[in-house]
């Protein structure tokens, strides 16, 4: 039932007024309205209940999606269309933000018509590029930020231009002179030059303005005598250290976890698990309900453990937290039970029923419970999975607990297993069954992972197909993963980081890099001083893997272009019998090469409908088909970015007679701007009935009857003032139409493919 409720969080101008952080709330605290609903919901009925919620007009209000920005910030980017009410709210979510598992959104109030426009409630940022900027104003007086809601200003205005806008905000006399600056993440807080224009200071949607009063030299004396804060960055220095992260980790998340420990902590790209900041004076029975209602499970069935890092480096589980400590604050917590550790890792036990109706968790008081983590190593799948935790006593030995593993797997009881303790990276030993836990050294924490017992002839199979069999050869090939960061040289990329194998060579990391940054890998290069390959042919530098971190620098495509030596490369998307038939193609040619040089490449990796067939190679920009290229064109005039399509031209167009039009269709959402789907070239046949037509093109579509009759035909101009006609009568000539140049066939209907898993078959 859970997986079938989305959760929606929703900041509003009210909580953004009072909050006295970074970013617009924070999403894991109460300066949110959090709700759970059906993921099947459409926008129209959600948009709705918030409105009666609030207590707010339908149509003056709007929401805005918030995303994760490569700084760690999280702000408003973009509304949610109004052509979307009929789009369910998990599908809008996978639409505008497929990595996040919850929607987290800005509600945006108007109470009069946009100025600008004369009509509508709301400013178009797109046409006018309006940005939606969001203001903050520190009073020195009072030591607190209030949130002023939020601006709309234009990208070519100075900022010294809404100098007057924001004394009115608050009331300031019009010479009081302000300071104003950015905040752009936690440890960057900028200043904004009254001179510079938006566009230059790069201010996009969701940026943070905040601005005071300038003090007098005798005011911040003062407030420096009174240990008092004056001014905007240093009251952003204050609220940093006064937080602590706690990073919270699930049993999911350990079913997941493809390496030592439960999860991996000091390498975030190996896990994704959940991080909270919160104020050190938050109290362990607010942190515990706030977690209550963020995994909707009662608080009482809930138990944090405290992970502790072991003389052996591992990452272990050590002690709950005591119900007692439930009116400490965090900070409390984290000096008295990991004092050495500058924030909090805990686990998250979760019951499911009370033991003999009475409790929810076993003692652990007396040492005799502990709780012990169960993974399973499958060799068919080569992969590890975390089976949750089960508790066992000292004195017990370990084949009273081998019923325990057979159950988790679903295994037959007369399969024999193999039995090991994860003690450490280097050190995977088998356990034997004979022995008494207390034997074995089991504590808190400790992991037992376990296999199905092969015999020799299984043994050997894996081994010459070069696959692991064992769960110590499996530990021992994680050892030759490392995380390796990424840099850029200049500011215009980001940091990020990738696991990567200690034997991987430089053209192997490049194209990593090229699938992760999607450009061309010919464009990177690589700038540190001192060697990471000891050869470009050869593995990583030793030296370089004692702390592997590489920066990059993505060159100008003109650049790459002025290099001969370096070819072009493309990606070309070949369509089959129907526009839903994909396969992908890589391309790697000299600049100087012709069209026909790709079409040949891609002749050799399809199969044609007779041997006189011909390829059509075209580009597409939004949807539509820009250019349809000549044989006899250089591919040096391609840009190695464009999307390329490529398709087996039709009988009917090879054998088109004079009076015959072949036309684009492309496919469109109720408006005909709102593109989406494949564009192809069809053939109006002379004298052919608009229900003759139909037919061909639900088989060119691929579709069944009932998707076919979903969508609406239509035609639409290629100047957007132009309204498309719809086509009802199924006994209209189209041929006998007047149709310019300038139209197209539009099918308008719902993007089916939105919210599904597309499947391509590469050849390279």
């Amino acid at each position: 039932m859970e997986e079938k409720l989305l959760i929606v969080k929703i900041v509003t101008a009210e909580k953004f007024k009072n909050y006295q952080g970074f970013d617009l709330a924070n999403f894991d605290q109460h300066d949110v309205h959090t709700y759970k609903i059906q993921r099947t919901e459409t926008y129209d009925v959600f948009k709705k209940n918030i409105s009666q919620t609030f207590n707010l007009p339908l149509n003056q209000i709007r929401f805005w999606v918030l995303v994760y920005r490569q700084n760690k910030t999280i702000r408003p980017d973009i509304p949610i269309p109004e052509s979307y009410s009929n789009k369910s709210m998990e599908e809008i979510r996978v639409k505008m933000i497929p990595r996040h598992n919850e929607m987290k959104l800005y509600i945006e109030k108007t109470e009069e018509i946009d100025k600008r426009s004369g009509k509508t409630w709301f400013p178009s940022f797109e046409r006018d590029r309006n940005i939606i900027v969001f203001l903050k104003y520190f009073d020195p007086d009072k030591q607190t930020f209030e949130g002023l809601g939020h601006l709309y200003v234009k990208w070519s205005d100075k900022v010294g231009d809404y100098a007057n806008i924001l004394r009115k905000r608050k009331n300031l006399s019009p010479k009081t002179p302000l300071k104003i600056y950015e905040e752009v993440k936690p440890n960057m807080i900028d200043e904004m030059d009254f001179k510079y224009t938006f566009k230059l200071l790069e201010i996009q949607n969701g940026d943070i303005i905040c601005f005071q009063k300038v003090l007098s030299c005798n005011e911040i004396k003062w407030h420096i005598e009174n240990n008092r804060i004056y001014d905007i960055p240093t009251f952003y220095g204050s609220i940093a250290s006064s937080t602590v992260t706690v990073n919270v980790v699930t049993a999911k998340h350990f079913k997941k976890h493809q390496g030592f420990d439960l999860v991996n902590f000091v390498k975030p790209p190996l896990s994704k698990i959940y991080s909270y900041k919160i104020l050190t004076n938050t109290n362990y029975d607010t942190f515990k309900e706030n977690l209550s209602r963020f995994f909707n499970i009662p608080s009482e069935q809930m138990r944090f453990w405290i992970f502790i890092k072991r003389q052996n480096q591992t990452f272990r589980l050590d002690f709950p937290i005591p119900e007692s400590y439930f009116k400490k604050s965090m900070k409390e917590i984290r000096e008295e039970m990991v004092p050495r550790m500058t924030d909090l890792k805990l686990y998250m036990e979760v019951a499911d029923k009370k033991i003999n109706d009475k409790i929810w968790f076993p003692s652990i008081e007396r040492n005799e419970n502990m709780i012990v983590f169960l993974k399973y190593f499958d060799p068919d799948t080569q992969t590890l999975e975390g089976l949750g935790h089960f508790y066992v006593r000292m004195s017990d030995k370990l084949e009273d607990y081998t019923h325990v593993f057979y159950k988790s797997k679903k295994l037959p009881l007369d399969i024999p297993l193999k039995i090991y303790e994860e003690i450490k990276p280097n050190m995977i030993e088998e356990m034997n069954l004979k022995y008494t836990f207390s034997r074995l050294g089991i504590q808190n924490g400790d992991i037992i992972c376990f296999q199905k017992a092969l015999i020799d002839e299984q043994i050997i199979e894996y081994t010459e197909s070069g696959r692991i069999y064992s769960i110590p050869q499996f530990y021992e090939s994680l050892n030759l993963l490392t995380v390796v960061s990424f840099k850029p040289e200049w500011q215009d990329w980001f940091e990020f980081g990738l696991i990567l194998s200690k034997k991987s060579t430089c053209n192997q990391v490049i194209d990593a890099v090229a699938l992760h940054l999607n450009v061309n890998p010919f464009r990177i290069q690589f700038t540190n001083t001192s060697p990471i390959f000891d050869a470009p042919n050869q593995t990583f530098n030793q030296g370089f893997l004692v702390a592997p971190t590489i920066y990059y620098e993505i060159l100008d495509a003109n650049m790459v272009e002025s290099n001969p030596e370096r070819p072009k490369f493309f990606k070309i998307i070949w369509l089959g019998n129907t526009v839903k038939d994909e396969e992908i193609i890589d391309i790697h040619l000299h600049k100087d090469a012709i069209i026909s040089e790709i079409i040949k490449e891609i002749l050799g990796k399809v199969t044609l409908s007779s041997p006189d067939a011909k390829i059509r190679l075209y580009e597409v920009m939004n949807h539509k088909i820009q250019k349809e290229y000549e044989e006899s064109e250089l591919i040096g005039k391609i840009d190695e970015f464009m999307t390329l399509y490529a398709e087996e031209i039709s009988q009917d167009e090879l054998f088109a007679n004079p009076k015959d039009r072949i036309i684009q269709v492309y496919h469109f959402t109720n408006d005909p701007m709102q593109t989406h789907g494949i564009p192809f070239k069809f053939v109006i046949k002379n004298g052919e009935t608009f229900t003759d037509i139909k037919i061909r093109l639900q088989l060119r579509l691929g579709m069944n009857k009932t998707e076919f009759a979903k969508i609406r035909i239509a035609i639409v101009s290629e100047f957007a003032y132009n309204k498309p006609k719809y086509l009802k009568n199924d006994g209209i000539i189209l041929s006998k139409m007047k149709l310019s140049n300038t139209n197209y066939l539009g099918l308008d209907h719902v993007d089916e493919t939105e919210s599904k898993e597309k499947i391509t078959y590469i050849r390279s």
